[in-house]
């Protein structure tokens, strides 16, 4: 029985091959896509998760009187964690520090962070040591632990133990462990970890373990609570002790934030340690698998159903010789699952590759893990199961539930329910889906143009950036900005703690002043030398800004603080008085125009302006466009001269403005490919649905023609039904695609409107290509002579 039912789906699909191709190539597009998207899903899911303790291990997420949340953990909230709070186990934290170069030899490395933390941690997480251990190796002062690619990258070697390594030409670090990289999916990717003793040395600051003020984002704390302890419980004592430290301290209290969800937070500064995805993205992603899932099904169900009328007599004839329903429908799903699982197969061939360029398409690291495991197998064997179901069942029941005597008398019909066909009903939730996956698409197109050519309020253009890593020496600083503007290719140079768009580096003061809510609130303060607003073009609007003479008592604030301070007039600001953590009096003199300081997703917040030449981290240098090379050429010449022990690395500050939307940018690329496969899968059953359409009329349209018919006649004829079916298609997809990319741009501030022509653009691509691929077979028959037409007949 087995192998005759074998015989009878092979010749079924032979017989019918064009509908099996069109079937498989469907099938084969929506289940590689959707293979994909589990991979990356799964994946950014599986963050962190392998950790021992990970039911256990959270990270601290702080909150400040002000309602803002930040990573930023004292060391007094560690060490009171390990010492007064119950059911702890233990806790540390891990300080990521901007490295500037480290020297190995004559060599000048590159890390984005060296990290810095006590032995404890390392055995809060599950690490995997080479040599070394964490007692013996992050103990002492000066002691570095390197992961196995940076030990060969650095000294080429596989046992480094007692080599040294300079560090910001401060301190020579001795290497003393070595661990295994860090899997894929881990928060923590450590190549360079020393301990948090050498840490004391360099920051002297750090020795205190008892403050509670003050802080760095980058310092993380982690907590690991003994088993059966509520998180809640840890953080109604930490609110407590918070409460005791607000004499020093403006957090309120600490939120425990599970290790498998660190990856998925985007509610906090920038994360030191690796890449985030967030929540709603991940989201959109599994729905378009499922979309794309659905469509294909759609695609099997519409082309079974047309083939029911040729399959009629054959059914009937096997049912007058015997066959039960039961065995018809096990002959009908066979043929649904081998091709199936033919198209899961071919789908996870197209799958293999298409992983390789989700990290560019995509802001993600999956095609760095193993995809191909026991889950991924177990994950196409359900999937196959599933889509065998969906798409097998109504063609199965239709099929084997004709009545052989009707069939054969020439009687047979499908029947449709309240005048409405399946196959229309499916045409047009399969045009529903891509209709409204184009109009995401346009919408997130054209949200990310408009970050792209939004004016911020400042220049961007032609600004080289690099570090200045002796950020207190103005010798060496006026010396750089002399040589450089030697060069005509150099047009102007200017010193900051940061520029005025950045992802990182965000300082934030507590402003006092009586204006202010409860008379203080945060102010983020932006230190900046003398040229700052003459060289980024941002306009002065009262007062005036600083010489050298008057930079230690005065400050500049944008119109934002203005306001905020209690003078929409920015006239009224000038010469008040603002008080910088309760113990910096300054008086403003001068308020600049508002301007974008961080991505637009954000309001514009207030800022305070001081020049403060000991902490000037970053050279801005606009360059001529026309010379980038040559400029470039000599910025490297001049600052390696003067920093000689130092990695270089230059960027321009368009490229890092336009990096604040990567997540946005990729996943409209995703959305533009999703959209493309969807069309693409929709006119192979359309293209399937006309062939068969025509098929049935082929002598309705011979009669036609013999009575005058023209060829525009028979092609509009047959195409109205189903442009019909994409108008219908329109009306529903519009509204969710409304709806849909309403809540997506909730997210921003600052954001596009929805317009009347996005839809209409949509409508009318799906419209296009649903007429290209009806016209195709159209046209074909209309040109067909009727002659012929009448005697296939």
């Amino acid at each position: 029985m087995l192998r005759n039912y074998l015989k009878t789906t092979g010749r079924s699909l032979l017989r019918n091959r064009n509908y099996a191709l069109i079937n498989l190539t469907g099938l084969t597009l929506g289940l590689g896509v959707a293979i994909v998207l589990f991979w990356i899903v799964r994946f950014e899911y599986s963050f962190d998760r392998y950790h021992a303790n990970a039911d256990r291990l959270y990270r601290l997420i702080a909150v400040d009187k002000f309602g803002e949340k930040g990573t930023s953990v004292p060391q007094g909230v560690i060490k009171a964690l390990n010492e007064q709070v119950p059911g702890v186990e233990v806790a540390a934290n891990a300080y990521g520090y901007g490295s500037k170069g480290l020297r190995v030899g004559q060599a000048i490395f590159n890390v984005k962070h060296l990290f810095f933390a006590p032995p404890r941690f390392l055995e809060m997480i599950d690490v995997d040591w080479v040599k070394g251990s964490p007692q013996q190796s992050l103990s002492q002062p000066y002691q570095v632990v390197l992961d196995e690619p940076t030990a060969r990258r650095f000294f080429n070697t596989d046992d480094p133990l007692g080599k040294t390594i300079r560090f910001n030409n401060q301190i020579d670090l001795v290497v003393s462990g070595i661990i295994r990289k860090a899997p894929v999916n881990s928060e923590f990717q450590f190549q360079v970890l020393a301990s948090r003793e050498t840490l004391k040395r360099i920051e002297h600051e750090y020795t205190n373990e008892e403050y509670w003020g003050g802080g760095d984002s980058m310092h993380h704390g982690y907590v690991v609570l003994k088993p059966g302890v509520s998180p809640s419980a840890v953080e109604a004592t930490l609110k407590q002790l918070a409460r005791q430290h607000q004499k020093y301290s403006a957090l309120t209290g600490f939120e425990l934030l599970p290790i498998t969800e660190v990856h998925r937070n985007t509610e906090t500064d920038p994360d030191p340690f690796n890449y985030v995805i967030p929540q709603w993205m991940l989201n959109t992603l599994a729905a378009i698998g499922l979309f794309l899932v659905i469509i294909a099904c759609i695609n099997f169900v519409n082309l079974a159903t047309v083939q029911a009328v040729q399959r009629s007599r054959e059914i009937a004839v096997r049912k007058v010789l015997g066959s039960s329903r039961k065995q018809l429908m096990v002959q009908f799903f066979g043929e649904t699952a081998f091709l199936v699982f033919a198209a899961i197969g071919l789908g996870s061939l197209l799958a293999t590759q298409l992983i390789r360029y989700a990290d560019q398409l995509l802001n993600t690291q999956v095609a760095q893990s193993t995809v191909w495991d026991a889950g991924a197998i177990g994950f196409l064997l359900v999937l196959g199961i599933v889509v065998t179901f969906l798409a097998g069942l109504y063609p199965a029941l239709v099929l084997s539930g004709f009545q052989p005597v009707k069939v054969l008398r020439g009687r047979f019909y499908i029947p449709r329910p309240r005048g409405v066909s399946l196959r229309s009903s499916l045409v047009v939730t399969q045009f529903v889906m891509a209709q409204v996956l184009v109009i995401c698409t346009l919408i997130g197109s054209k949200q990310i143009r408009y970050f792209y050519e939004t004016d911020l309020g400042f220049d961007k253009k032609a600004i080289v950036t690099v570090t200045m890593p002796d950020k207190g020496n103005g010798v060496l600083r006026e010396r750089f900005r002399q040589q450089l503007l030697q060069h005509p290719e150099v047009k102007d140079v200017a010193f900051a703690l940061t520029t005025p768009s950045s992802n990182h580096n965000w300082w934030w003061r507590s402003v006092h002043h009586r204006n202010l809510p409860n008379g203080e609130y945060q102010f983020r303060v932006q230190y900046v030398d003398t040229n700052y607003f003459h060289f980024f073009k941002i306009p002065l609007i009262a007062g005036r800004s600083w010489t050298r003479a008057d930079t230690n008592t005065v400050a500049v604030i944008n119109e934002k603080a203005a306001r905020d301070l209690g003078y929409p007039n920015p006239e009224k600001a000038v010469g008040e008085q603002i008080n910088l953590d309760g113990n910096q009096p300054f008086t403003v003199m001068g308020v600049v125009k508002d301007y974008h300081s961080q991505s637009l997703r954000s309001s514009i917040v207030p800022h305070v302006f001081l020049y403060a030449d000991w902490n000037f981290q970053q050279a801005s240098i606009r360059i001529d466009a026309r010379q980038q090379p040559k400029a470039l050429q000599h910025i490297e010449q001049h600052w390696k001269a003067l920093f000689p022990n130092y990695y270089f690395e230059a960027n321009f500050l368009d490229q890092d403005i336009r990096a604040f939307y990567d997540d946005e940018r990729k996943l409209t690329n995703f959305l533009t490919l999703f959209a493309a496969v969807g069309i693409l899968i929709g006119s192979l059953g359309l293209f399937g649905l006309v062939s068969f359409v025509v098929t049935q009329r082929t002598k309705e349209i011979g009669v036609r023609k013999v009575l005058g018919a023209t060829v525009a006649s028979i092609v509009s004829l047959l195409s109205l039904d189903f442009l019909k079916l994409v108008l219908v298609a329109f009306a529903i997809a519009a509204p969710i695609g409304w709806y849909a990319m309403s809540r997506f741009l909730e997210e921003y501030t600052y954001k596009i409107a929805i317009e009347w022509w996005v839809f209409a653009l949509a409508g009318g691509l799906a419209g296009l290509i649903a007429l290209l691929t009806v016209s195709f077979q159209s046209v074909k028959a209309a040109l067909t002579n009727p002659v012929t037409s009448l005697r296939s007949e």
